[in-house]
């Protein structure tokens, strides 16, 4: 597919404002090039990480930010977040703000409006806090509201997401809606970049995740112990980091223990998974929520077969033994049965699911339907 992308009658300076610079090297990248080519100025702003350089070598400026901290809500430091934004955003003389993930959504909004400048929140997903009780949810909430209410645009990436935002009534304007996930360049999750599969038994699942509880993980294991009694020439993988400063996170301990058992094979974080993907049959995502799992996407854009859970985010990827197979989510009952139930396709039936895995990223998901979006929302404000 071709952009068709045309000068804006104002050229704008925008800042793109993420928690880590891998969110905005992996995600936003494409956003980034479709704007300049529309004639603006785009300013990365980010703390500095070792994926900064990926940033820099797209040719795209970057400030870092230097007190930001993805967890905790210690007062004092989002007052100097806010202040340092606040800095940032007046000496970049900026006009727009695209902020993505929690803290830049709630306190990059305040810095903003304290200026002027417009700013277009994007919802990528509703984290821990929101999703757990107690007074870390009670002020989370209450804090998107406040910013929410002050912000020109607020944007999901699913329906589910964008409901519970209204059911809690944390939405006070008619200034917001769904676009579908971040965009993705289906020419770089190519199925040709594959070359052709020796035919062996093997059958390899392939888990592309952070090792957390709620990305479903332990479903995962469950379920390829099941399957492994009955089809000893199952391989199932695990690609991804562990994270610990996440509550949610698998400690080492535990990941060791799975690999002695020879239950899994593990590959560590990479940033281009596609030869982890290339050599997997199936892409299987069991994730309690997501705001749209990329994975899954970049999985089916390289016309793989992908297997996820019916839980917000994921089950907007695709039709349910169309484009893919929908699990119950939380549920090893329900992903062994959709294992196995791939398992028993027949050859011509997973080619057809997922060449249309890949008809469905093409009209739902590819970067330039969703850059197009961002690009008339900026014309509707400037």
């Amino acid at each position: 597919m071709t952009s068709k992308s045309h000068k804006h009658e104002k050229a704008l300076r925008i800042g793109i404002v993420s928690n880590t610079s891998f969110n905005i090297a992996n995600y936003r990248l494409g956003l980034i090039n479709s704007l300049q080519q529309e004639g603006h100025h785009i300013i990365a702003i980010a703390p500095h990480d070792e994926h900064t350089i990926r940033i820099t070598n797209a040719g795209v400026e970057h400030i870092e930010i230097k007190g930001l901290a993805r967890k905790g809500t210690n007062p004092l430091n989002d007052l100097l977040l806010i202040r340092e934004l606040r800095k940032i955003y007046k000496e970049a003389k900026l006009d727009l703000v695209l902020q993505y993930t929690i803290k830049p959504n709630i306190y990059g909004t305040f810095a903003a409006k304290s200026l002027g400048i417009k700013t277009f929140c994007t919802v990528t997903g509703l984290g821990y806090i929101f999703l757990s009780d107690g007074i870390a949810n009670t002020i989370a909430k209450k804090l998107y509201q406040k910013a929410f209410s002050k912000s020109d645009y607020v944007i999901f990436q699913n329906q589910d997401d964008e409901d519970i935002f209204l059911e809690n009534g944390l939405l006070t304007k008619e200034n917001h809606a769904v676009f579908p996930g971040s965009g993705l360049d289906t020419d770089f999750y190519h199925p040709d970049y594959c070359s052709k599969k020796e035919k062996t038994n093997k059958i390899i699942f392939l888990m592309v995740s952070r090792l957390l509880t709620d990305k479903g993980i332990i479903e995962y294991i469950e379920t390829a112990r099941c399957v492994k009694e009955k089809h000893p020439e199952t391989h199932f993988q695990v690609l991804g980091e562990l994270d610990e400063h996440n509550p949610a996170a698998i400690s080492e301990a535990q990941l060791k223990e799975w690999l002695q058992e020879g239950v899994i094979e593990y590959f560590p974080f990479a940033t281009d998974i596609r030869p982890y993907v290339c050599q997997a049959d199936c892409i299987v995502l069991p994730s309690y929520r997501e705001g749209l799992p990329r994975v899954i996407v970049e999985g089916m854009s390289m016309e793989k077969f992908c297997i996820t859970t019916d839980a917000p985010g994921c089950k907007d990827t695709m039709m349910d033994g169309e484009s893919g197979l929908i699990a119950k989510a939380r549920s090893t009952d329900s992903l062994t049965e959709k294992i196995l139930e791939y398992i028993s396709l027949d050859i011509n039936e997973k080619i057809n699911i997922s060449k249309n895995g890949r008809i469905r990223v093409l009209e739902k998901f590819d970067q330039y339907v969703v850059n197009r979006k961002y690009s008339n929302l900026i014309r509707r404000f400037f």
